[in-house]
């Protein structure tokens, strides 16, 4: 089953109704169009799926975010990178990580993860998003990406998010 994922990015309008905006804003400002979506992939009520088309949602944000800034986009590192990261939520969030799994359980197990997951999932995305944009505004590219070096940065931005109903660029 392949998820039909729409085009989501800044809408053309919008960046040249606000030309004054830097660049790190512009991506900000794509990041911040993607987390809607992540939150609903969190309410897809079928575990493994929602994971998979969150992975899809990221690595099309990345894909965007890499053009932003000429950076050539490289799916298969990339997507390596992303689920580490996501790994890192999932061990240090038990709302992540169960609000998926849960689900298996009939009945209590949705509604427990449309509780816990879309959250989350929009908070990580949100992370992800910023991490990038930071790595890609200091020269960084896909291919020098670390990402034991920004977990911590990561984590913090996704406390952050998760703290907050809906994150600001």
């Amino acid at each position: 089953m392949q998820a039909v994922i729409p085009e989501v990015e800044a809408a053309p309008a919008a960046v040249s109704a606000h030309p004054e905006l830097r660049r790190d804003q512009h991506a900000m400002a794509l990041v911040s169009s993607y987390v809607p979506w992540a939150a609903s992939a969190g309410m897809i009520p079928v575990p493994s799926v929602d994971l998979a088309a969150l992975l899809v949602l990221q690595l099309r944000m990345l894909s965007k975010l890499g053009k932003m800034y000429d950076i050539p986009f490289m799916e298969t590192g990339v997507k390596s990178t992303v689920s580490a990261m996501l790994g890192t939520v999932l061990a240090s969030s038990a709302g992540a990580s169960l609000g998926s799994l849960v689900k298996v359980v009939p009945i209590i197990g949705t509604y427990v993860g449309f509780a816990a997951a879309p959250g989350a999932f929009a908070a990580a995305t949100y992370a992800i998003g910023r991490v990038f944009v930071t790595h890609f505004e200091a020269g960084g590219t896909f291919l020098n990406f670390d990402p034991k070096k920004t977990r911590d940065y990561f984590t913090a931005e996704f406390e952050k998010a998760k703290s907050k109903s809906a994150p600001a660029a």
